[in-house]
């Protein structure tokens, strides 16, 4: 919402567009799997 606010709304979804494009490009690379949830048995190692 801060994109919007202050660029204009057709920005801020050409902004979430590309980061959801070099999210997907990242997964696509790595040729890792997509989590739809958080598993909640795993925890942080801290």
């Amino acid at each position: 919402m801060n994109v919007a606010k202050r660029r204009g709304v057709r920005k801020a979804i050409v902004a979430l567009a590309r980061r959801l494009a070099v999210h997907m490009h990242r997964i696509w690379s790595d040729g890792t799997e997509f989590r739809w949830a958080k598993d909640p048995l795993v925890q942080p190692f801290l």
